[in-house]
């Protein structure tokens, strides 16, 4: 029984606020990829997911792990509103000056990527855009972190699901309509990111700055952040790197397909992230007080509440794959058993719990760091076996083993050291 006091009925409310943003979310990533796919075809699509799945790892590592920090740190030190935009502007000086060598990799190197690493010629116009947009997605990442960091959860959604994702489909339609190439569709997604990025230094910065003192450097924030950003890092390509693996290895159609079945199956996360969205800097706040046994009923209830609501996503996702893929079309439906696969990982993830943001939060970041850089090269090992002997089906099983790898032995540890099982 999920008992509820009013800050986990607050916790609730929150939650379900961010899952109907999050369907909202959905609804137009997937119109978004069904246009893609329709309009520019499958092969752009596997472009597309590939230079995309590049973009969003460039973005990950040279955010320096800023964004997880600045959640952590606001929660553990109970900082105001005034304080935390300071903390803010100390990591984005520290990631705008780093990522000027992101863009000149992809700048200087687009040329032999796509010749020599995938052999698509057509992926150097894609890395000339990331090229020119990069900051600015790093920009959106830390935006994005610090509006949760504030618990300013409407403005995060917003950002996070309505407005790039408005701007997305609108400018699909347009280039689309002007008969421009398959680039052009990762052009819009750029072009959606800057104008949201705008907006949000806007919506951030649109007072006049007090005088507020944090004592913490820009480097020490940075210090502080690097086994945040190797745990976000490996994470991410955990769940990516069969991607990038596919592109290697097979053909941009079997991309396309894997990733739209990949993403499909990924609905399954929905109750997931929007629980942990709220819960995340709550936990930094409880872990901060030293009020390790409220912590333990918050995992407890937030973990049940993912369990219950998750299982009859996730079955409507295994008994109707077919029927779901269909809609992206008829070549896709050829993903359905890696839908289910990717499904069954999305249902562990449901019974384990929120366990990688409860070590970020409690000074645990250099286990988790350590367990997503072992589960990382567990699963480029698997993809390189059975990608192979099974296709886009090794590729999903690489991912669910492991997915269920990472989790136990998070489990394990939080267990050694909070004294709680985060299980359903």
């Amino acid at each position: 029984m999920i008992l509820l006091n009013n800050s986990f009925k607050k916790i609730i409310s929150s939650s379900g606020v961010n899952f109907i943003f999050r369907i909202f979310g959905l609804i137009t990533s997937f119109l978004s990829t069904i246009l893609i796919s329709r309009l520019y075809g499958v092969t752009t699509m596997g472009n597309y997911s590939l230079v995309f799945t590049l973009s969003q790892a460039a973005a990950i590592i040279f955010t320096l792990g800023i964004p997880n920090t600045l959640i952590k740190i606001i929660g553990n030190h109970d900082y105001n509103y005034l304080q935390a935009k300071k903390l803010l502007l100390k990591g984005i000086k520290g990631a705008l000056l780093f990522s000027t060598i992101p863009v000149l990799i992809f700048y200087l190197g687009g040329d032999f990527l796509a010749k020599t690493v995938f052999s698509n010629i057509e992926l150097k116009n894609y890395f000339l855009i990331i090229t020119i947009s990069l900051p600015l997605f790093i920009l959106h990442e830390i935006f994005l972190y610090f509006l949760i960091a504030t618990k300013k959860f409407m403005k995060y959604n917003l950002f996070m699901f309505v407005v790039p994702n408005v701007f997305l489909i609108a400018l699909l339609y347009l280039f689309f309509s002007f008969q421009k190439s398959g680039h052009y569709s990762f052009m819009a997604f750029a072009f959606a990111i800057i104008a949201t990025v705008f907006m949000e230094i806007i919506t951030v910065f649109n007072s006049k700055p007090q005088k507020v003192e944090i004592h913490l450097r820009t480097f020490d924030l940075i210090k502080t952040a690097t086994p945040l950003l190797f745990s976000g890092l490996f994470l991410y390509l955990m769940n990516w790197t069969n991607t990038i693996m596919l592109g290697i290895m097979t053909d941009a159609e079997q991309v396309g397909i894997y990733n739209i079945a990949y993403k499909v199956g990924s609905v399954g996360f929905l109750v997931i992230v929007s629980v942990s969205t709220v819960i995340t800097p709550k936990m930094a706040e409880l872990y901060g007080k030293g009020e390790l046994t409220e912590l333990r009923k918050l995992t407890h209830n937030s973990t049940r509440l993912i369990a219950i609501l998750s299982v009859p996503i996730v079955l409507l996702l295994i008994f109707l794959s077919k029927f779901i893929l269909s809609f992206f079309g008829s070549e896709v439906v050829a993903g359905s058993n890696t839908l289910i696969i990717v499904s069954l990982g999305v249902l562990f993830s449901a019974m384990a719990g929120n366990v990688d943001q409860i070590l970020n939060m409690t000074n645990n970041q250099n286990i988790l760091r350590n367990i997503t850089i072992f589960c990382f090269f567990v699963n480029v090992l698997l993809s390189y076996f059975l990608i192979p002997l099974y296709g886009i089906e090794g590729a999903a099983t690489s991912s669910l083993i492991t997915n269920i790898l990472i989790n136990l032995f998070c489990i394990l540890y939080i267990k050694k050291r909070l004294g709680f099982y985060t299980l359903f």
